[in-house]
This record gives structure tokens, sequence and C-alpha cells, in this order.
């Protein structure tokens, strides 16, 4: 077993999966809406995807400080003339330099094609927002249901007797609707269905949370 082989298919496998993750991290809907709906793809919560984004991409990183070290003779030969000098600025160390800042400025600048791989993305996380919908307020899934009945103006006993009445097993008021949901394997989003298709709300007497704009901040 050789290292220098080892580091090469390291650096070969980690970028394969790395590619994989970025394309799931492209079409992954926003935070507040993956949270609230408890999104999940091959098993996978949005935050576990983003943790095993990252430590992939170190692993890539060292695999390919490691594969240069030990490439760095056919590395410098790239930047080599005819005549054996060594010439950083060649014609195509130029080149790609050149093909680098196009992306990061046209990125900047937000110009076509570059800006249209960033809507294309956009337009992924709106479907997953009209396909899960929005939690009321951000991070409601980690108020405790006595903060969530008060942040809806509901009635906390009403929100229990809803829970219990849908077959939801909760400890008390101050455990945490997520908590709550992952307890009963449901989203954080079905048990604020459940609560709503039961509880009216103290502010207007109508079933179903406050008018947009007015409970979410």
């Amino acid at each position: 077993m050789k290292l220098r082989r080892v580091t090469s298919l390291t650096a070969l496998v980690s970028f394969v999966l790395l590619m994989i993750t970025s394309v799931v991290l492209y079409i992954v809907p926003t935070g507040r809406v993956a949270h609230w709906a408890d999104w999940q793809l091959l098993w996978l919560s949005k935050s576990q995807w983003e943790d095993l984004h990252l430590n992939l991409g170190i692993l890539f990183l060292l695999s390919i400080f490691l594969h240069i070290y030990y490439n760095w003779q056919p590395i410098t030969a790239y930047l080599k003339d005819r005549l054996g000098r060594l010439r950083v600025f060649n014609g195509n160390f130029c080149l790609a330099l050149l093909i680098s800042l196009v992306v990061g400025v046209g990125t900047y600048l937000e110009v076509p094609p570059f800006v249209n791989i960033i809507q294309l993305s956009d337009t992924f996380k709106e479907r997953a927002e009209e396909k899960y919908g929005e939690p009321p307020y951000g991070h409601a899934e980690l108020s405790t249901l006595a903060e969530f009945a008060s942040r809806l103006r509901y009635d906390l006993p009403q929100v229990k007797e809803a829970l219990r009445k849908g077959g939801m097993e909760f400890d008390d008021e101050q455990q945490t609707v997520l908590a709550i949901a992952q307890a009963n394997r449901v989203s954080p989003q079905q048990l604020f269905q459940l609560i709503k298709a039961e509880v009216v709300s103290d502010r207007d007497g109508s079933p179903g949370p406050p008018r947009r704009g007015q409970a979410a901040e």
C-alpha cells in the first residue's frame, strides 16, 4: 500500500461525494422550512447534509494538499517554459486564473449565466416553501409548548387537549415543539396542523393562527 496512491484515491472519492452533497444542498429547502417540515433526503436532515458536506470538504482539501506535495514536480513542470525555466504566469496558469476570476467576478456582479445558477437554486427553495409551508415565526419548533401557544395567542389548555386528542404524547408545556414532534415521529409542521384544526385563536375567535404578518417576526 502506497500513501501516494491512497492520497490520490481519497481525493477522488471525497470529490465525488462532495459533488453529491453540493447537489443536495443546491436543492434543499431553506433552514426554517427544512427544520419545520422535518425535511430529509436518504434519511439525512438538512443539518446532517451540511455537516457531511463540511467534513468531506475538509477531507478533500487535506487530500489535495498531500496530492500536490506528492506530485510537486509534475505540477511545476506545467509552469516551465521550453528552456526549463520556471514561469508562474505562463499561458496555462494565466488562462486558469482568468477562468477562476470570470466565475468569481461574474457571480459577484450577478450576471448571466452565473446569476441563473443562483436563481435556479432559489426556485427549488421557493417550491419547497409552497409544498411544506413556513413556520408561523422563526424557529417556532424550538419554542416550548407554552411559548408556542402564547406567541400564537392560543389557549394553552386547548392546545394540550388538542395534542392528547390527536394521540400525541408529551411531558408538559415546557417541552419544545420539536421534542414533542420527534417523540411522536411527526414533523413540527404536522403537529401545528393538528393543533390549528382544534384550537381557536384568542385574538378573533377564528380557527387557526393569527393573520400573516401579525404573528410572524
